[in-house]
């Protein structure tokens, strides 16, 4: 979409249906990215100095939503588990884990893409104030744009407006390089102590990447189980304010199919995981998840999903067996 220069004007918007199908989602993103970069905008530069080019370029396009405790973690981490670290940061902040696709991740990116067409600024408009807006808000339900200010002789403005707020920049050397207004910058402060409660909390833990290992013990007679076995160390627990105890709920999607990919058996399960504080130093590497069930003589295909409740990271793991 261009933003052409001149009178006032709005966006054009898509058909009512379509824009309140959209918008829910949108509001959300453009919510969390705003949040995460007003706790998190400063100290960020002295993180790239020392790292290979791939990773300085990671760092950068995630400026504005990657936190100083992550950025820490980013960079003590193993050049070879790297990769790990980008996976889980996405992981973290992806609105349906549950899907193959990462809304948050492919809108971050759109928008930066979207900046860098509508804002010219120098060599890089997703770095200019209004660039740096649109990514964490998306684009305004109304932009009004005045070239010569309020009124004659002052410097050009633009106002954006999302849901009645106000965003205001200012061309204060009519250079073409807008300015976030000052009373902007407190009134997106104020959202943002409002807001706290849906900040995401990102990569907060050493890197560990959610995991199990899947078996099938044959039992005869068309009876088996699946065996997952789940290293403790990278299950996130939560503390249990009334209890003290830590725990969370491992939830299983166990798909089997047969000849030609057609489903035999569908199954979700909850397996809750709870260990006492006394009992965290004396725990095993790994605990196992049974799951029993009996079919037909065949070859057969299991697919298993594992979604950690406490966090949302998920494993997908499938084994071919014969019965």
């Amino acid at each position: 979409m261009e933003f052409p220069a001149g009178e006032p004007h709005g966006f054009c918007l898509p058909a009512p249906a379509a824009r309140r199908k959209m918008k829910p989602l949108k509001m959300v993103l453009g919510v969390l990215l705003l949040i995460l970069f007003l706790a998190n905008c400063s100290g960020k530069g002295k993180a790239v100095n020392t790292l290979p080019p791939a990773d300085k370029q990671f760092l950068s396009e995630v400026r504005y939503i990657i936190s100083k405790k992550e950025i820490k973690i980013f960079k003590n981490t193993p050049a070879e588990e790297r990769e790990k670290f980008i996976e889980e940061f996405w992981k973290q902040r992806d609105p349906s884990p549950s899907t193959e696709e990462n809304e948050f991740r492919d809108e971050y990116y759109r928008r930066i893409e979207q900046a860098n067409h509508l804002f010219r600024e120098g060599s890089s408009g997703w770095l200019s104030d209004r660039g740096r807006m649109y990514i964490l808000l998306g684009e305004p339900e109304r932009r009004d744009v005045f070239p010569s200010g309020y009124s004659f002789y002052e410097p050009p403005v633009e106002i954006w407006y999302y849901g009645g707020f106000p965003v205001v920049f200012i061309d204060n050397n009519r250079e073409g390089i807008y300015r976030l207004e000052p009373g902007s910058v407190r009134r997106l402060s104020m959202i943002n102590a409002a807001q706290q409660q849906l900040k995401p909390e990102g990569i907060n833990r050493n890197v560990r990447q959610f995991d199990f290992a899947l078996t099938m013990v044959y039992r005869g007679s068309g009876e088996a189980k699946l065996l997952m076995e789940v290293p403790y160390r990278v299950v996130n627990l939560i503390q249990n304010n009334k209890t003290g105890a830590y725990e969370t709920q491992l939830k299983l999607s166990v798909n089997i199919s047969g000849p030609k990919g057609k489903k035999v058996l569908e199954k979700e399960a909850l397996h809750s995981v709870t260990v006492s504080e006394d009992k965290l130093a004396k725990l095993g590497k790994s605990f196992t998840i049974e799951f029993p069930f009996q079919l037909s003589a065949g070859k057969y295909t299991a697919q298993v999903t594992m979604e950690n409740t406490a966090d949302r990271s998920q494993a997908r793991k499938k084994i071919d067996f014969k019965l």
